[in-house]
């Protein structure tokens, strides 16, 4: 019988490899290596985390944070290592999305017949 978590496991050993991938690791010490990026993803990430907490409350989002939410992301988007790190990051995503199709493809098979 086959151990599915083998081949799960060689998979991530291979994402690694990939361009993608690699592109994701150059762009992230890029902004590491800014002091101003650095923050600035800090920043952008810890209201992300505030926004999704409220949202999974059920509670709105304040003025307060609803404007700095808007200032930020002008500035996060302004910043050319964050613009590169969100294109990486759509790339290795976009590859995912592909690998996560080709090994659903059996199960989405199953159901053929009755999609027809």
């Amino acid at each position: 019988m086959v151990n599915i978590y083998d081949s799960a496991n060689q998979l991530a050993e291979d994402m690694r490899q990939t361009d993608q991938f690699k592109a994701l690791e150059t762009a992230l010490a890029a902004i590491k290596a800014d002091e101003k990026s650095a923050s600035l993803f800090k920043q952008m990430d810890e209201i992300q985390a505030k926004i999704m907490t409220s949202q999974q409350n059920g509670q709105p989002l304040s003025k307060e944070d609803q404007d700095a939410y808007t200032k930020l992301s002008q500035e996060v988007q302004n910043d050319d290592n964050i613009s590169k790190l969100l294109a990486a990051e759509q790339g290795l995503y976009q590859l995912i999305d592909d690998v996560q199709k080709t090994f659903t493809k059996p199960i989405n098979d199953l159901y053929q017949d009755l999609r027809k």
